[in-house]
């Protein structure tokens, strides 16, 4: 049993991998034996993880949101390898104020690296797969904010509710020509994406909201990724992993 669990012999792409879930997800794969290649808007911050990850790891800049920049980065992972999994991570959410405050440069920030992101990724990547006729996995970060509203995020809650609707549809169109489509919906995590509103008045009320009384960690996260990415789950597509500490049943 513990053998489809391995990642071993396989190569995946981890956008937004330099830190927080990100790291945690390509920690983790390189651990279950797989290469990874990450991608990433701050090249010094993508090169230094990649040299933490060692020499199972690489990295390259990348910007989600520009087609050209995708296509860029796709082409060169491919070069080096066929990609075998694509974990859509890259994600923002720097506004937490109510909606009628929102700008709409603001929205399109936080749907541009969210939701186009993922798509422009994961549609890079399975063209490939299918001009190969390879197998392949895509996983997306979604959130617990796609299953329920959470309050000063109507943004980010729009954008991963589409993350989630995106990856249904994908599984759907997709499953004939072997390319599985999942998502998890971490909850509250102690990253540095949520460290300033940790650090809050608001946090009290957050962390009251969790059944199981604490934050995530990115290593709490990364365990259903794993699953979602290996042999284990073969016959799981369109499915959206809850990983919130109870949140979603509050």
């Amino acid at each position: 049993m513990p053998a489809s669990f391995s990642l071993e012999g396989k190569t995946a792409i981890v956008t937004g991998g330099s830190r927080g879930i990100g790291f945690a997800i390509a920690r983790a794969f390189v651990e279950a034996g797989a290469r990874v290649l990450l991608c990433g808007r701050n090249e010094a911050a993508a090169a230094a993880a990649a040299e933490r990850l060692g020499a199972n790891a690489l990295a390259r800049v990348c910007d989600v949101r520009d087609p050209a920049s995708v296509e860029e980065f796709v082409a060169w992972a491919w070069s080096l390898a066929p990609i075998d999994v694509v974990v859509n991570n890259a994600g923002v959410s720097p506004y937490y104020k109510r909606a009628e405050l929102i700008e709409a440069h603001e929205w399109d920030e936080v749907l541009e690296v969210n939701l186009r992101g993922t798509f422009l990724m994961s549609v890079a990547n399975a063209r490939r797969m299918f001009a190969a006729e390879r197998r392949g996995v895509i996983v997306n970060v979604a959130s617990v904010a796609g299953l329920v509203p959470l309050e000063r995020l109507a943004a980010y809650s729009a954008a991963k509710a589409g993350v989630i609707q995106l990856t249904r549809a994908l599984a759907l169109e997709w499953a004939d020509r072997g390319v599985r489509v999942n998502a998890v919906a971490p909850g509250w995590v102690e990253t540095d994406f949520t460290a300033g509103l940790f650090a809050s008045r608001h946090a009290p009320k957050l962390l009251a909201d969790v059944p199981l009384g604490r934050f995530g960690t990115p290593d709490d996260v990364v365990g259903a990724v794993v699953f979602l990415a290996s042999d284990a789950a073969s016959y799981a597509t369109g499915s959206v992993v809850v990983v919130d500490g109870g949140r979603s049943v509050r």
